[in-house]
């Protein structure tokens, strides 16, 4: 016989955990623990299993009100960098793209290249929020991965902990990374050489964890010593004033297919004059620069000609990513974003 249902005007109890230790060690004085935590979890009139419950499997229609009025609230004061609770995977945007080059080896036909961007990893950015992008990624089954810059905001012991986040991305060609503006902290051209430092220790931290860094260098690709390469140049940060695009393409033969990694897409026309087909980039978030009254009066002759996704210029390719931390993501154009591209041999 099931018991009655309980009634709406029950009073809620609540049981204190040192009385449920007590009543565990009392059932069984040997392995407690386990005994205690159903006992702790499962008792539908404890707080604590709500609270453990609401945190752990969230219902995301339930809450989708107060989420976004936390996130308006935050943006309307610039703190939407704040990324700290679960995200719900239907809000990241996993764009897939085919990516057509030119004299592409057969072999290296469907390769899969994953791009991030702007992880910004820092005090407002934890690290079970990056966390779950990695585990989505390895999902995807990727041949390689590219992260175009920003990865971290903050200090020298952010650097070990975010090569330590990015060693568990799993790729068969390897994982390759180049820098932002953020990188450098926040020194520009000013203070170069503290910055510099910094950039240094960071790419100290990455190699280290067996993760590959371009800094105005060159890495090829190839399936076999025969086959033709596939070359990425990696750009270094031009706010910081370290950009040299004439040494990292000092080694790029022209007549293979090129993938260019620049942070900033600001400089991609600057940059039509060296050999590459398809340029990566981010730092913009997706959005566009002052949009408020206030960032107009501020800023009124700043714009972004490119702010997210694809654009074609004169025969070549650019892709915006919108990166995964910071921004207005309360904006729907401003989503977390996963770009899938798919390689495939152009055909004349």
């Amino acid at each position: 016989m099931n018991p009655p249902p309980l009634q709406s005007s029950a009073p809620l109890v609540y049981i204190r955990p040192t009385v449920l230790k007590r009543a565990a060690w009392r059932a069984a004085p040997g392995k407690p623990a386990d005994l205690y935590n159903r006992c702790l979890f499962n008792c539908p009139f404890n707080p604590m299993y709500f609270l453990y419950d609401y945190l752990k499997h969230p219902v995301w229609r339930r809450q989708h009100r107060w989420r976004r009025a936390i996130w308006t609230t935050m943006s309307r004061v610039g703190l939407t960098g704040i990324h700290a609770l679960p995200l719900n995977r239907r809000w990241v945007e996993i764009h897939r793209r085919q990516m057509p080059l030119p004299h592409l080896d057969p072999s290296l036909d469907g390769l899969k290249l994953i791009q991030i961007s702007d992880l910004h990893y820092s005090p407002v950015v934890w690290s079970r929020y990056l966390h779950q992008f990695i585990h989505w990624i390895n999902d995807m089954e990727p041949d390689l991965v590219a992260i175009t810059g920003d990865l971290i905001t903050g200090g020298y012991c952010y650097a070990h902990r975010i090569a330590n986040i990015l060693s568990h991305l799993h790729a068969s060609k390897g994982v390759i990374c180049t820098f932002g503006n953020h990188d450098y902290s926040f020194y520009g051209r000013h203070v170069s050489s503290e910055g510099a430092h910094r950039a240094d220790y960071l790419e100290k931290c990455l190699q280290d964890r067996g993760l590959i860094v371009l800094r105005n260098e060159s890495y090829t690709l190839r399936s076999s010593p025969t086959a033709h390469p596939l070359t990425l140049v990696g750009l270094d940060d031009e706010w910081s004033g370290h950009i040299d695009p004439d040494k990292a393409f000092a080694h790029a033969n022209s007549h293979h297919p090129i993938i260019c990694l620049n942070h900033n897409p600001a400089n991609c026309v600057p940059l039509m004059k060296y050999p590459w087909q398809w340029m990566l980039s981010g730092h913009t978030h997706g959005r566009q620069v002052a949009t408020s009254r206030l960032g107009r009066a501020l800023y009124p002759h700043r714009y972004r000609h490119f702010t997210h996704g694809y654009y074609s210029i004169n025969d070549r390719h650019l892709y915006v990513n919108r990166g995964l931390s910071y921004g207005q993501r309360v904006l729907d154009w401003c989503r977390p974003e996963i770009t899938l591209f798919k390689l495939e041999s152009l055909k004349s």
